[in-house]
């Protein structure tokens, strides 16, 4: 698989696999070099890891493989074949490496491939073959693959990879999604490959759609020095980093300059959003982070998506978001936020409502705009609501519609009798010349709202 494609390959600094060898999440698995003779200074181009018994169809060349081997089972007869097959496969395409955790409880697989690695050892061209090596405890390959890609991502950039609010990871995520938006998509295999390399599970890329597309939509913080660019940098690592603590498998990548795609794997993306929220609170003194509105087309039934088919699910989460920001933005308080929204952290399309549409109608429509379609829709729904009576008329009509029609309730909530209510809906049909319901009540329902957020 190439480098993510942020800069030339000649700026890079050669990475190889004794720079590979002193990162602390590889050193700490204390790998065993089992074939002496092959020389460590062959440069890494990519990391993978690979179950498949075949990993070169999966493979470009210059690539360091992780794996433990999962279809080599101890009942097997022929480990030391199919492990000399293994090792031509990646000789085949030209892998950088193979380090493989095999822990004591498969003797016989460890037997089988010392015995495989010192056939290697005896080769005339021994030197030039790829080393291999053995971790006999547990180690995360995880953590081996992300730290590689961020060295070698940080060298091709021509940076250094320690702590700055750039994020390699991303950057790879965000070529990644990119890529899978683009016509004709990527081949499974890649897909696989790619998404595997970024921390994926593989449950979640198989055949069952696994992810929820989220779309996060900002906007910059106040605050000397900041910019809209670093500040979406700094959210999205925060965003990543939050996932990894609550060991949620996500990507995250960028979507526009003010936009981050995140696709959570597995798990409850409440609890991500929740999180998120506190450690952008606990944060907020010490830098500038955006202020931000999640969306999702998350609906009964189509929670979920697979990932060759993300984009789609988030260009319609990028919607939702889109309606969400407008809307919030007239909020005059936060508890004009529907609590469903308040209580999981993010917005769906049921969450929007009538107004997530009718906010773009009066997004570029003034309050006095008489000529365009919504003034001149406003002007003919509205004459009879000004004024203080007005006021109260507005009120009658905005709660027969959340009580249904129920006369009895509507009263409790207006805090009025029976026969004052009365007198109120018979002024009301009186002043637009039909009876307070059906399509007559949804047209002043429309026009209300409308009113109340073109004035916001």
């Amino acid at each position: 698989m190439p480098l993510p494609r942020t800069a030339s390959a000649e700026s890079a600094g050669a990475f190889n696999l004794r720079d590979a060898l002193e990162l602390p999440s590889l050193a700490l698995g204390s790998p065993e070099l089992l074939t002496p003779s092959a020389g460590l200074d062959a440069g890494i181009r990519w990391a993978h890891i690979i179950g498949q018994d075949h990993p070169g169809t999966m493979l470009q060349g210059g690539e360091l493989v992780l794996s433990t081997l999962p279809k080599f089972t101890e009942d097997r007869q022929d480990l030391t074949e199919i492990l000399r097959g293994y090792l031509a496969d990646l000789d085949g395409v030209g892998a950088a490496a193979l380090a493989v955790e095999i822990l004591p409880d498969r003797p016989r697989l460890i037997e089988a491939l010392r015995t495989v690695a010192a056939e290697r050892e005896a080769q005339p061209d021994a030197e030039r073959r790829f080393p291999l090596f053995l971790f006999s405890q547990v180690v995360r390959f995880v953590d081996i693959t992300e730290s590689i890609h961020r060295e070698l991502v940080a060298r091709q950039l021509g940076m250094r990879s320690d702590g700055t609010t750039w994020d390699p990871i991303v950057s790879a995520t965000t070529n990644l999604l990119d890529d899978l938006a683009a016509p004709g998509g990527l081949p499974e295999p890649e897909i696989t490959a790619r998404a595997t390399a970024l921390g994926m599970p593989s449950d979640a890329l198989g055949t069952e759609p696994s992810f929820l597309p989220l779309v996060i939509r900002t906007e910059p913080a106040g605050g000397m020095g900041s910019s809209s660019g670093s500040q979406l940098q700094s959210l999205s690592v925060l965003i990543r980093e939050t996932a990894a603590k609550l060991r949620l498998p996500a990507l995250v990548g960028h979507r526009s300059e003010a936009e981050l795609s995140v696709l959570i794997a597995q798990g409850d993306p409440a609890r991500l959003c929740r999180e998120i929220a506190r450690e952008i609170t606990r944060r907020r003194g010490q830098e500038a982070l955006p202020r931000f509105t999640v969306g999702t087309a998350e609906t009964a039934g189509r929670e979920r998506t697979l990932l060759c088919e993300s984009p789609a699910g988030l260009e319609a989460a990028a919607e939702v978001a889109a309606s969400a920001a407008l809307l919030t933005r007239r909020f005059s308080s936060a508890e004009e936020v529907p609590e469903s929204v308040t209580l999981q952290g993010f917005w769906r399309p049921a969450d929007l409502g009538l107004r997530g549409l009718l906010v773009h109608l009066s997004a570029g429509s003034t309050p006095h705009d008489a000529g365009s379609p919504v003034g001149w829709f406003l002007e003919h729904q509205l004459a009879p609501f000004r004024g203080e009576e007005g006021q109260r008329m507005r009120d009658v009509v905005l709660a027969l519609v959340r009580t249904g029609g129920n006369k009895a309730e509507l009263a409790r909530e207006l805090s009025i009798s029976r026969p004052t209510l009365y007198a109120r809906i018979e002024r009301i049909e009186r002043a637009v010349g039909a009876p307070l319901a059906g399509e007559t009540l949804s047209a002043l329902h429309v026009a209300l709202l409308l009113d109340e957020l073109r004035y916001r």
